[in-house]
């Protein structure tokens, strides 16, 4: 079902959006459906055989990317409870994804590695969204210029990285 309420016209690159101003809510109430939309619980074979929901997968990543990080840089990272952290690294962790080891010389330390399975994990997650997200972009582009879509995604990034210490009033 598509809920795209929006005339096409012809314009460089084929049919594109009418310009829309959004108000504040309609903005917020966007941003909370992407991100539902991405923290759904659904798990899906990334191509190992097992099942993994996007939050684990991802997080997978983010450990390989950051080896030896701790889950509270993760928790502070994600803007998730250190609770919610503990909760999925311990799922990664018993699919034998990721490890935890003592940081060296501090005891009270636990570092976060990927295993070989989570190393295998990542790659297959990467080439799966990749795979995805091309095609998608391809049926965005029906829609909007390439430009258009690099400028949505340096704003959502900027987005980010600004709420992560936004306090609403």
């Amino acid at each position: 079902m598509v809920m795209w309420n929006f005339e096409e016209r012809e314009g460089k690159g084929g049919s594109s959006r009418e310009k829309k101003r959004y108000t504040p809510f309609e903005m917020a109430t966007i941003v909370e459906r992407m991100s539902a939309f991405n923290t759904s619980k659904s798990p899906r074979d990334y191509g190992s055989g097992e099942y993994f929901n996007p939050v684990e997968v991802h997080m997978a990543s983010y450990i390989a990317d950051n080896p030896g990080i701790s889950a509270t840089t993760v928790a502070r990272d994600w803007n998730r409870t250190k609770g919610a952290v503990s909760q999925i690294i311990k799922k990664l962790e018993e699919k034998g994804v990721i490890c935890r080891e003592k940081e060296q010389g501090n005891d009270k330390t636990i570092c976060l590695y990927v295993t070989e399975k989570g190393a295998r994990l990542d790659e297959l997650h990467r080439e799966y969204d990749t795979r995805n997200y091309e095609r998608f972009l391809d049926v965005l582009e029906n829609y909007f210029s390439e430009e258009d879509i690099q400028k949505t995604f340096a704003v959502l990034d900027a987005w980010i990285e600004l709420s992560m210490n936004w306090e609403p009033s």
